[in-house]
């Protein structure tokens, strides 16, 4: 499938009408998800091996020259390359593969799609198209896609669209065009064929998750540099945001975890990916927080520290004291002092 448009039927007017912009790149089929799973469960607990040629995937969200460090600093005999024949190990991320292909799937919210050729819609239900808002968005479309709900809902107005049904059916997730997903869009064809690739060629996989785990095991923020680290942040110079958020993004998660948490909390921004690739790794932790644990002050812009606090106190009672030594920092920063000393959990 290359450029499809989804296509409804517009309740207002009866008649059927194509996306305005949304390009439908593919269904991916939801039966693909467990063939992934399957392979996320053989290769989780991989790490990188001398005397090996790796190929740093465009699945990859691990920065080059930080790979390149690791393998320096560790003395690794590790080469990269791209061509098949020369390598070893394939390089891939799975939360950039899971929220990328498999979001909808993951959250049950998969949908039957039908794909319609282009004649059939532009031509056979030409009078049942809404041309004053669609004419120009059924032109160079190679195929219309609708959703098993928008069909069933069309039938009900016109029992015309049943012949519909007949056609090829995916269920899975829609992949669209949109912003923000280019590279789930560019690399979709190298996905599909990673898993003949990998199976053809006995590679191995090793996950970005791994690899940052060996290179950040030594960096860990602890309550000295959580209050360096604020004094970054709360500062009016960007370039100590940068620098602050680089070495979070380079410390080791859990064991840095609940002052992370707080800056996070305090300081919006740090909610938000960016472009920083290494801070990508962080921020899933954050959103798998946010979902699994039910820490829903952690993303949320403008939440308040009290109910942040209350919350992560709730779910983690080990970290009672540190953020109390948190709040103090934060408390001292708010009233331009350093009078209060301590604040001691009960």
């Amino acid at each position: 499938m290359k450029y499809s448009k989804t296509i409804h039927l517009d309740i207002k007017s009866k008649k059927l009408l194509p996306a305005n912009y949304t390009k439908v790149i593919d269904i991916i089929p939801k039966d693909l998800y467990p063939k992934y799973e399957t392979l996320y469960q053989k290769y989780k607990d991989n790490k990188l091996k001398s005397n090996t040629t790796v190929y740093l995937t465009p699945l990859s969200s691990f920065p080059s020259y930080k790979l390149k460090n690791y393998i320096e600093e560790n003395k690794l005999n590790i080469k990269t390359a791209r061509k098949t024949e020369k390598l070893d190990t394939l390089i891939i991320n799975d939360t950039f593969i899971k929220e990328a292909y498999f979001s909808e799937i993951l959250n049950e919210k998969a949908k039957k799609y039908y794909e319609i050729p282009y004649d059939v819609i532009a031509k056979d239900f030409s009078s049942s198209i809404d041309k004053d808002n669609a004419y120009y968005n059924i032109l160079k479309t190679p195929s219309f896609i609708i959703s098993e709900e928008s069909l069933t809902e069309a039938i009900k107005y016109n029992k015309a669209f049943s012949v519909l049904l007949n056609y090829p059916s995916t269920t899975g997730e829609l992949l669209t065009q949109s912003h923000g997903n280019k590279s789930a869009c560019d690399h979709l064809e190298f996905f599909y064929k990673m898993f003949d690739l990998i199976e053809k060629n006995n590679l191995d996989v090793v996950f970005d998750d791994n690899i940052n785990n060996e290179t950040n095991k030594d960096t860990i923020v602890d309550l000295e540099m959580f209050q360096t680290l604020y004094g970054m942040l709360a500062s009016t110079d960007k370039s100590n945001w940068i620098i602050a958020r680089e070495i979070i993004a380079n410390c080791d998660f859990e064991t840095s975890k609940p002052y992370v948490l707080f800056l996070v909390n305090v300081f919006n921004f740090l909610k938000i990916k960016g472009d920083n690739k290494n801070y990508h790794l962080i921020h899933k932790h954050l959103r798998i927080l946010g979902g699994k644990n039910k820490i829903t002050y952690l993303l949320y812009k403008d939440a308040s520290y009290e109910g942040f606090i209350q919350q992560i106190i709730n779910m983690f009672p080990e970290y009672k004291q540190i953020m109390c030594d948190c709040l103090t920092t934060h408390l001292n920063h708010l009233f331009k002092t350093s009078i209060i000393k301590a604040i001691h959990s009960l």
